[in-house]
């Protein structure tokens, strides 16, 4: 069991470039349709829920620390020693920051791209200013 009781799955190594694109496109789709669902009855909060599930996303404890991308694509953003966002409000604002600065994703995104197969994990801005990597989800061992 990790530090935040959960049993159902344990970092592993670094998450790929796809795997993580993937994760972010399916993450933009969640957060516009809450846009969507809310702002249909008032704009403003339709607005705030959408800048606040692109944030906090990694640290919902009701998602054990996993955006419903990183869920759906079995990956995960931890701390550098591993410990999961759940809950980790901070990390996860601060990692998440850059990606609702307009096209600074599309630098984001480069950046993964360009550090494939490099030394170190594999990080973008954001996770280098929050001191966190994304790893892939691995089941525990059978018993």
């Amino acid at each position: 069991m990790d530090d935040n009781g959960d049993e159902s799955s344990k970092p592993g190594g670094d998450a790929g470039f796809e795997a993580r694109v993937v994760a972010a496109i399916i993450d933009s789709f969640i957060a516009v349709g809450i846009y969507m669902v809310l702002a249909a009855m008032w704009k403003p909060l339709g607005n705030l829920a959408l800048l606040g599930y692109l944030l906090a996303r990694d640290a919902l404890p009701f998602l054990e620390g996993q955006s419903i991308g990183k869920k759906i694509m079995k990956l995960r953003a931890v701390t550098m020693d591993g410990k999961s966002l759940s809950g980790n409000w901070q990390a996860s604002i601060v990692r998440n920051l850059s990606l609702v600065i307009p096209f600074f994703g599309l630098v984001e995104a480069y950046m993964l791209y360009s550090r494939q197969g490099g030394d170190g994990p594999l990080q973008r801005f954001g996770d280098e200013w929050a001191k966190t990597r994304v790893v892939t989800v691995t089941a525990p061992p059978a018993i």
